[in-house]
C-alpha cells in the first residue's frame, strides 16, 4: 500500500498543480500557445488538444484522489496507466521539439521562462517511471496498511511531486554555479 500511495501523492501533485497551471484564461491561452513552436499539432486543433490535456489531468488526479483512499483501489491501476501514457506522450514531444533545435519555454506547470531542455525530459522520465511503479505497486500491494506509514508515504510522495514541480526553479540555480566557483 504504501509505494502505491507515495506514488499517486506525487503524481496528484505533479499533475494537480499542472492543470491547475494551465486553467483559466491567461494562463490556458499561454499554455495553447507554447504549444504552437512544437509543431505537432496544428493551429486550429491546438486549443482543443489543450483543453482535452487539461482535462485529462484533472481527471487523472481525481482518479488517484479516489482510489488512493482505499475503497476504489481497484481505480489506481487505470490511472497509474494513464499518467504514464500522458507522460510519454509529453516525453515524446518534448525530446522531438528538441531535435528538431526548437527550446521555446514548457509551460508545463504555467508560465515558464525556461526553455526546453534535457532537464525536463529527464524529469518526465522520472515521473514515468514513478507511475510505472504505482501501477505495478497498486496490482500486488494491498490496498489497506497502518496510519502512521500511511501518513509517511503520503508526506514523501509529496516531496518527491515538489521536486519535480520545482525542477526548472532547481536546474537554474544550480546552472550558474560553475561561474560562481571560477570567481
Amino acid at each position: 500500500m504504501y509505494l502505491s500511495i507515495a506514488c499517486a501523492a506525487a503524481l496528484t501533485l505533479v499533475f494537480g498543480i499542472s492543470a491547475a497551471g494551465k486553467f483559466g484564461g491567461e494562463r490556458f491561452r499561454s499554455f495553447v500557445a507554447s504549444a504552437g513552436p512544437l509543431g505537432l499539432i496544428p493551429r486550429a486543433r491546438r486549443a482543443i488538444v489543450a483543453r482535452m490535456v487539461v482535462a485529462v489531468e484533472f481527471v487523472i488526479v481525481g482518479v488517484l484522489i479516489t482510489g488512493s483512499a482505499g475503497r476504489w483501489w481497484s481505480a489506481l491501476f487505470p490511472a497509474f496507466t494513464g499518467a504514464a501514457a500522458l507522460l510519454a506522450v509529453f516525453t515524446a514531444a518534448i525530446t522531438l521539439s528538441l531535435s528538431r533545435g526548437e527550446r521555446a519555454p514548457c509551460h508545463c506547470f504555467g508560465r515558464s521562462a525556461m526553455p526546453l531542455g534535457v532537464p525536463q525530459v529527464v524529469r518526465n522520465v522520472l515521473l514515468l517511471g514513478i507511475a510505472l511503479i504505482g501501477s505495478v505497486a497498486s496490482l500486488v500491494e494491498s490496498p489497506h496498511g497502518a496510519l502512521p506509514g500511511t501518513a509517511v508515504a503520503l508526506c514523501a510522495g509529496l516531496v518527491v511531486g515538489f521536486v519535480a514541480v520545482r525542477s526548472d526553479d532547481i536546474v537554474e540555480l544550480f546552472r550558474d554555479v560553475p561561474e560562481l566557483v571560477k570567481e
